[in-house]
């Protein structure tokens, strides 16, 4: 179901002249950082599947921190899954990856920067205490250039792992976490397939303009602070709005919004959707609220689409 009201909305870029710039030299900087994966088992009471413990070098040497998971019916050429939270979450249960276990993928299930037992790292003073003001007055210095570099990071990890088929990764990201899934692909190739349920950092002016609850807020917080930094902070915020994004991402992409969302609205996320130029899908619930990625209906839906996933690739190859 589309949303008629949204349908053609296309929001205004907010590029700056050197953002292709910005990204490449953030990518090479990354790619010359040590990455030093380590694996610790971590016994858990389901049977039939390898539990680890897994921490890596994020961006600037941040450690990052997630599980990887497996199940032990299948030894080579795994589809993975890497699965992202939203803000103020972690990682959560290994029970909560049974399903996509069930289905034959491997998961790398990470806690976002400042999360759970992921590192935070260090940004420059004046935020208002909450992530997303974190280095907020200079791109370079920003909290998501790290997030969305050590997004792109997990895809270097994945690549070590030589059980995993390089040609199936599929990214599931929710909130903070479709946000970041946005982001990679966007910034990166290597992905084969995205589900971004009600993303977050999409069409931020808007978003800021728009939101009543949720981690933008605080970003009206700070500007209220220092109403003199406004131009500064939207500025660097155009370098990770997934509107400035979208246009790069060349793998096929499900969204999710909903209707009564008061945290990521549903015009932001739609202006996005419409900016992506590969194979896509949204799906529109017009009386769901932010919590709509826990409805029985639509975990129904994400299991559907992620086993046609798998078939799909396997035909393909």
């Amino acid at each position: 179901m589309i949303d008629e009201r949204w349908k053609d909305y296309v929001p205004e870029s907010t590029r700056e002249s050197d953002f292709d710039t910005f990204w490449e030299e953030t990518k090479l900087e990354s790619k010359n950082q040590p990455l030093k994966v380590r694996l610790s088992d971590l016994p858990y009471p389901i049977p039939n599947i390898t539990a680890k413990k897994l921490t890596f070098k994020g961006f600037n040497g941040t450690d990052i921190t997630g599980f990887y998971l497996r199940p032990d019916s299948v030894k080579e050429n795994l589809p993975c899954l890497l699965v992202l939270h939203g803000y103020g979450g972690n990682k959560g249960s290994i029970a909560n990856y049974a399903k996509y276990l069930l289905m034959g993928f491997a998961v790398i299930a990470l806690d976002t920067r400042g999360h759970g037992e992921s590192a935070n790292g260090s940004y420059p003073a004046g935020g208002t205490g909450s992530w997303v003001t974190q280095g907020i007055l200079n791109p370079h210095t920003y909290y998501y250039r790290h997030v969305y570099m050590d997004g792109v990071r997990s895809l270097d990890v994945i690549g070590t792992l030589p059980e995993l088929d390089q040609e199936r990764i599929a990214i599931y990201g929710v909130s903070m976490g479709g946000g970041i899934a946005l982001a990679v692909a966007g910034l990166d190739d290597r992905p084969s397939f995205v589900i971004a349920d009600v993303p977050n950092m999409c069409d931020l002016p808007l978003a800021i303009q728009l939101k009543m609850e949720g981690s933008l807020t605080q970003v009206e917080q700070f500007l209220r602070q220092y109403p003199d930094k406004l131009k500064q902070v939207f500025k660097t915020l155009s370098y990770f709005d997934n509107k400035n994004l979208a246009k790069n991402i060349s793998c096929p992409v499900q969204i999710s919004a909903g209707g009564k969302d008061l945290i990521c609205p549903p015009q932001t996320i739609y202006g996005v959707y419409n900016l992506i130029k590969a194979k896509k899908d949204i799906l529109f619930y017009p009386f769901s609220g932010h919590d709509l990625p826990g409805s029985v209906s639509h975990i129904d839906e994400l299991v559907n689409v992620l086993s046609t996933f798998i078939t799909e690739r396997v035909a393909e190859s």
